[in-house]
């Protein structure tokens, strides 16, 4: 992982316990970097809201319920996070902190199904661009897909998996940590394209 990078900006001083609301669920990516966020920083026990949608996030800071928002802006590799991109156009924020953690890609299943019957992955779109070139060359015969709403988040697929809400012929991918939070079985680990994969986050507050 990079140390944050916070040259050329202005770091606001923390006062009390901050809300921050992240557009990913408990495992993803977007936890991660929060987590990672807030020990690098040394702040005090902060609130965190698992909002799953960078549009949710966005909303969630204009109308005051949190104190700031975090989402995936760019990856080293799948380029520029189009859900959240959209949202900064609509919603009136600016961006306070931006910062990069390490990603690595894993594919899962729950361990009760068959691998011979799974004909479908369901992922974040930008974990299909980043692995885009491994999917093809290891598993060309699955059809890749992604989820609408929050479901387009890969805590919350994984979620959906483990219960038995997505098919039993869906395999998910994201952060091999879902598969402990979900009792998922990991089929392969480190399936993004690139070793150096980076992906960049955004703290944004109320305009």
């Amino acid at each position: 992982m990079t140390d944050p990078d916070y040259s050329n900006q202005t770091i606001p001083s923390v006062q009390k316990p901050l809300t921050f609301g992240i557009q990913g669920g408990e495992g993803s990516f977007n936890d991660e970097a929060i987590q990672y966020y807030l020990s690098h920083n040394f702040l005090p026990t902060q609130a965190i809201e698992y909002l799953f949608t960078s549009d949710r996030v966005m909303e969630a800071v204009v109308q005051g319920k949190i104190d700031r928002g975090q989402c995936a802006i760019y990856n080293s590799v799948g380029g520029y996070v189009e859900e959240t991109t959209e949202a900064l156009e609509n919603f009136p924020v600016k961006i306070i902190q931006e910062f990069e953690i390490k990603i690595a890609h894993s594919l899962m299943i729950r361990p009760d199904q068959e691998w011979s019957q799974i004909d479908t992955i369901m992922c974040h779109p930008q974990v299909l661009a980043q692995c885009k070139s491994n999917l093809k060359k290891k598993y060309p015969d699955l059809k890749q897909t992604s989820g609408q709403g929050e479901w387009v988040d890969n805590a919350k697929t994984a979620e959906a998996l483990s219960t038995h809400r997505l098919p039993d012929n869906t395999a998910v991918m994201g952060s091999k940590v879902l598969a402990k939070i979900y009792a998922l079985k990991v089929i392969e680990d480190n399936l993004q394209d690139a070793e150096e994969n980076y992906t960049r986050f955004i703290h944004v507050v109320r305009q």
